[in-house]
């Protein structure tokens, strides 16, 4: 199955645990796409570089997941009319950038621990 890689910029004015409700929300729609979940980093929050829907700042969270060729489209069907998603974007990751990043992730730790 294809890797993607999925940024949710959530609403800035978000509390904690109404970002933790959305980041569950989307865990739910994985399981019912019988997606993977490979790994959920929470970037926390960053001034945008434009105005989206008259907000200045957003909360970007990656999502790293296995899933079917059928993904993106059901992401999209799934965050598009989302009030407190500002953005969204999935992309597929090609394999020779996930062993570039395997190997880099390896040779950086090779180097802080001959250090």
């Amino acid at each position: 199955m294809p890797e993607y890689e999925v940024i949710v910029i959530y609403e800035a004015g978000l509390t904690e645990e109404a970002l933790e409700a959305q980041v569950e929300s989307f865990r739910g729609f994985l399981d019912r796409e019988r997606a993977e979940l490979l790994e959920v980093q929470k970037w926390g929050r960053r001034r945008l570089a434009y105005e989206i829907k008259k907000k200045r700042e957003g909360s970007y969270v990656l999502f790293r997941v296995k899933s079917k060729p059928t993904f993106p489209q059901a992401v999209d069907r799934h965050l598009k009319f989302a009030e407190v998603v500002l953005r969204y974007l999935s992309v597929r990751v090609e394999r020779a950038a996930r062993e570039k990043a395997a190997t880099g992730a390896a040779a950086s730790g090779a180097e802080r621990e001959g250090s």
